[in-house]
Formats: C-alpha cells, sequence, structure tokens
C-alpha cells in the first residue's frame, strides 16, 4: 500500500475540496480557507505514527453562482509495521495510514456548500477499494465514537484482506470519521492491519490515540510538504 495512492483516493472519492472562512472584496474572488487539522505530537509519539506533513490544495469552484477560491489542508502520518511472524524475517512495511482532512463550511449567493457532504462512508470505502492494488475490503463491522476536540467522533469501520509488497496477506481495517468542529467539517480516513503487533497492542488502539489527539484552530502550525492547484 502506498501513501501516495491513499491521497490519491481521498481525492477521486470527491473529498480534496473544501473550504472556511468567506472573505473578498468589490474586485477580487471571494476567498476561503479551512482551519488547518493534524494530531498532537505527544499522540502521534504515543501511537508511534510519523507526521508526514500537511498538503495544501488551491482550487476554484462555483457557489451560488459566484466564484470561490477554495484552499484545504490534509495531514498525513503513517507508521511502519513488522512483518507477520510466519514470514521468517524482520523487515518492517509502511502499512498503517492515517489521514485527516479539514473542510469547513461555505455560505455564498445564498447558496450552502459542503465540500464533503456527498460520498456516503460506503462510497469512500469502496474507492479506497478500487484505487488500492491487493486490497480487498468484504465487509462493514460496525462502528464506535471517540472523544477528541470536546466532541463525540463517530467511526464506521470496514474489514478486508490486503496484499503488502506483493508477497503476503494481511487483515486490514478502514476507518472513517466525518464530523464538525466550530463550523468546519473533518474527515479522517485510516487503513491500518487487524489484530496485534509485534511490538505490543493494536492498530486500532493507535488510530484511536490519533484521533484522541486531534488539533484544528486557525493558527496551528503545520509542514507543507506540497501545494496543489486545480490540476494538481
Amino acid at each position: 500500500m502506498n501513501r501516495r495512492l491513499f491521497l490519491g483516493a481521498l481525492a477521486a472519492g470527491g473529498v480534496g475540496t473544501v473550504a472556511g472562512c468567506l472573505s473578498s472584496s468589490a474586485d477580487e474572488m471571494a476567498m476561503v480557507s479551512a482551519a488547518p487539522a493534524r494530531v498532537s505530537k505527544s499522540a502521534a509519539t504515543e501511537a508511534g505514527y510519523e507526521y508526514q506533513g500537511t498538503i495544501k490544495r488551491v482550487e476554484t469552484q462555483q457557489v451560488g453562482g459566484e466564484g470561490v477560491e477554495l484552499t484545504s489542508y490534509n495531514s498525513i502520518y503513517d507508521r511502519a509495521i513488522d512483518r507477520p511472524a510466519e514470514q521468517g524475517d524482520d523487515r518492517s512495511v509502511g502499512a498503517g495510514v492515517f489521514s485527516v482532512l479539514a473542510a469547513p463550511h461555505v455560505t455564498a449567493g445564498g447558496e450552502e456548500f459542503n465540500p464533503v457532504g456527498a460520498p456516503s462512508n460506503v462510497d469512500l470505502a469502496e474507492r479506497v477499494q478500487r484505487r488500492y492494488d491487493g486490497v480487498s475490503l468484504e465487509r462493514a463491522v460496525g462502528g464506535r465514537s471517540l472523544e477528541a476536540l470536546g466532541e463525540r467522533f463517530p467511526v464506521e469501520s470496514y474489514e478486508g484482506m490486503a496484499t503488502l509488497d506483493g508477497e503476503f496477506e494481511i487483515d486490514v481495517a478502514l476507518d472513517i470519521i466525518r464530523n464538525e468542529h466550530e463550523g468546519d467539517h473533518l474527515v479522517v480516513v485510516a487503513i491500518h492491519p487487524v489484530g496485534e503487533s509485534r511490538q505490543g497492542g493494536t492498530e486500532r488502539g493507535r488510530i484511536d490515540t490519533l484521533v484522541r489527539g486531534l488539533e484544528q484552530y486557525d493558527d496551528l502550525e503545520v509542514d507543507i510538504v506540497e501545494t496543489e492547484g486545480e490540476d494538481g
């Protein structure tokens, strides 16, 4: 599984466009920006996930007949996980990925626009399945709820199989969260192995730690590793 393919799956799912606080003058396009979101350093360290940076995407949309420039922030984390013991070596693979996308709500020209409202969780799961070689999401396994940003976040989970390094199969889970925070929309997507790891604990427990450690506010410091435009 590849982190860039994971991002591509999100973009293909229609969740790569977000918006936020509106500002404009008579002779310029309205500018809409999401507040960045990421995981606290302490939570990422506890979970053993490494921050890979934040992708900033800028594009334009028509909302209520008005042109709006939209800015989104997608923060990515991953984790190297030991191969199963039966594989007979100690090599690690980058099998855990966690992504948080900030998507504030927009109102322009008397029209409301939620850029992450269209795809259902099932749609997102199916799109991730289509975009990953060697991944088969077989079933929904219900959900759970987690406390994050002072609110309850509902988690929908799917399980299936994946092939890593083209060599061996493992059970994997896909977790999807959609929630609102102070007028913004947040979408969290994580894909990770099922069961206990050699390091102890479960990947689901680590994902829960990342979710509980979410931060989002206007002046949050993030490391912009890439800026994408209309055709990025």
